[in-house]
């Protein structure tokens, strides 16, 4: 792809990986190597399914070119599972390997971003949904039913405990029809995945530890504050400050504007203004609501301003390290 740079290329191969798989990659690259793809990744413009399937086609010709020859085989694939998981646990790999093997009927799904199968398959009969989340590989499945709504994941996964076996020869009418039409459907640009360059460092970094996201952020403060700025915006919201628990909020509002807050809490909901007002003295309370009253009717920017000004007020403090910010996949050490 002649207008985009090798460094582009490379942040445009990261963002498609999952932030599991992402982390594996920048765990093998140097601190420096990874700040300046993660900027690469910021940057990144929009891009349309071709132009990223070209990128991606480029890297398997030249990693196949680079690639030694060896034979496989399923003996040599249990056995290093064997390895690497014990027996038990291999079986048990190969047998769900097998489930979904390559010259299923079905397995071409798993090939394809789980956002445009979830595109397709708005218009399909739930039994159709459930058919294919049956035939294909677990992680998979589960990246196409994080993106379907409330109701239809619920039927979904209600069709998918009761479905029955299917003869071989459904299987693959069913099959060779979804991959006629899905291949259209994908060609023709639907349920294309825009790359979100800033979305993709924000997915990486919160997924990181927190000595690795600040480290990042610091060395993007000198090469790029626009960009660092961008991100922390994505990363902590005034709806995350909602969710702090009590005491750290508490030390929060001890060091906010008052007037920021009322102004904040505008319009908000009551059981919010009440998280608020529970976290600080009762004479404190009864003034913040008498600031929100007489403020009268503001703007949306006026508002967002004050959200800003305590959401950088967080970050402040957590950078400082007076507070903790927890994510929400931490456990719990006992």
């Amino acid at each position: 792809m002649s207008n985009l740079t090798k460094a582009q290329q490379a942040a445009l191969i990261i963002a498609q990986l999952d932030e599991h798989r992402a982390q594996r990659v920048l765990k093998a690259m140097s601190e420096a190597e990874v700040i300046e793809l993660m900027a690469e990744v910021a940057r990144l413009p929009v891009m349309t399914v071709e132009e990223v399937d070209e990128v991606i086609q480029d890297l398997a010709l030249h990693a196949g070119a680079l690639a030694d020859v060896r034979q496989g085989g399923t003996d040599i694939a249990q056995r290093l599972l064997a390895e690497r998981l014990g027996a038990s646990r291999a079986a048990e790999v190969m047998e769900e390997l097998q489930h979904v093997a390559q010259d299923h009927p079905l397995a071409f799904i798993n090939r394809i971003d789980p956002a445009q199968i979830v595109g397709f398959m708005a218009n399909e009969h739930p039994q159709i949904l459930a058919l294919v989340l049956a035939h294909v590989h677990r992680d998979h499945a589960a990246r196409i039913v994080e993106r379907l709504e409330d109701s239809l994941r619920v039927e979904v996964a209600r069709r998918v405990a009761k479905i029955s076996p299917l003869p071989p020869d459904v299987v693959r009418r069913i099959g060779n029809d979804l991959e006629y039409r899905l291949s259209a459907f994908v060609r023709g640009g639907g349920g294309a995945s825009d790359v979100e360059g800033l979305a993709t460092v924000v997915g990486i970094l919160t997924s990181a530890d927190q000595a690795t996201e600040k480290q990042i952020l610091a060395d993007l403060d000198e090469r790029d504050p626009e960009i660092a700025e961008m991100i922390r915006n994505e990363m902590f919201v005034f709806e995350d400050v909602v969710q702090l628990d009590d005491m750290t909020l508490q030390t929060v509002l001890r060091t906010v504007v008052t007037k920021n807050v009322a102004l904040a809490l505008k319009g908000k909901p009551q059981a919010v203004i009440e998280k608020f007002t529970r976290n600080i003295s009762q004479r404190a309370a009864e003034e913040l609501i008498e600031d929100m009253s007489a403020l009268g009717p503001q703007r949306l920017s006026v508002v967002e301003a004050a959200e800003s000004a305590i959401v950088k007020a967080v970050r402040a403090l957590a950078d400082a390290g007076t507070i903790t910010l927890e994510r929400g996949d931490d456990e719990l050490v006992g």
